[in-house]
């Protein structure tokens, strides 16, 4: 990855540089997510969703006042029908599509505004970790819409489906202390700073794990939640089961677990 873009910033982290910090950055529109950040965003996730150098991916936003406070209204207008479906389906869903489907963690470090679209993809990452001052909202009913980049299917999937109907219809937000108590924030901290301490160490404590394992445990949660009956969740699970119990690395861990050592994976 050496482009240079101008509405994300990164940086790789870690020992050997595994862990991918992401941030949207476009602070005087409260890093809005405008067509230049889109295309950004789908060329930046399309090169790093196969790339096993890159194990764990941290989302955040620019600033202080910010995660994402949606798409970019103005933009809306330079749209139609037809072109607007082209927006929702060929952006937002291939965006979130290479999200829910790369095989690595994807945590959401949430400081400030985190709304509509934003908030859509906080609800594709992983985990979501937020400061004291963070807020959340899908308000797309504010401008005659509803969420159309999955919010009133994801949102449904981690608080009651009440309390989602009641957010959507209100165009409530919520503070990141509400956010919490529904379940949908993982945890709080009390300033920007120590929430990216507190995600780093999460991060490198997952990066810590067999790789494999780790890359099979999101794609079996993931799916497991779309099956139509528990049985077949159960029987994906027991096939990811038998798959890793043949790698090098389950050997390995078996191993170090009976010798009382710190085991060493290589990802095989």
């Amino acid at each position: 990855m050496d482009r240079e873009y101008k509405r994300l910033t990164y940086v790789r982290k870690g020992k050997d540089g595994e862990l991918l910090w992401l941030a949207f950055d476009h602070v005087e529109k409260h890093n809005a997510l405008g067509d230049e950040m889109q295309l950004e965003l789908i060329d930046l996730f399309e090169k790093i969703a196969f790339d096993n150098d890159i194990r764990c991916v941290v989302l955040t936003g620019s600033g202080e006042k910010a995660f994402s406070a949606g798409g970019d209204i103005k933009y809306f207008q330079s749209l139609n029908p037809v072109t607007f479906h082209d927006y929702l389906y060929h952006r937002g869903a291939h965006i979130q599509r290479l999200m829910n489907y790369m095989e690595k963690p994807i945590v959401a470090a949430v400081n400030g505004l985190c709304l509509a679209g934003g908030m859509e993809l906080a609800l594709s990452c992983d985990m979501i970790y937020a400061s004291e001052n963070a807020r959340f909202g899908l308000t797309e009913i504010n401008i005659g819409g509803v969420p159309g980049w999955g919010g009133t299917a994801r949102l449904p999937l981690k608080i009651p489906i009440n309390r989602a109907k009641e957010m959507i219809f209100r165009a409530e937000i919520i503070s990141a202390q509400e956010a919490y108590r529904l379940g949908l924030v993982n945890r709080i901290l009390p300033t920007i700073e120590a929430l990216y301490k507190e995600v780093e160490t999460a991060c490198l404590e997952m990066l810590a794990k067999p790789p494999l394992a780790l890359k099979a445990a999101k794609n079996v949660i993931n799916n497991a939640v779309t099956c139509d009956s528990i049985e077949a969740a159960l029987a994906i699970e027991r096939s990811t089961c038998v798959y890793l119990f043949g790698t090098e690395d389950n050997k390995e861990a078996v191993a170090a677990f009976a010798e009382k050592r710190k085991p060493t994976f290589i990802g095989r």
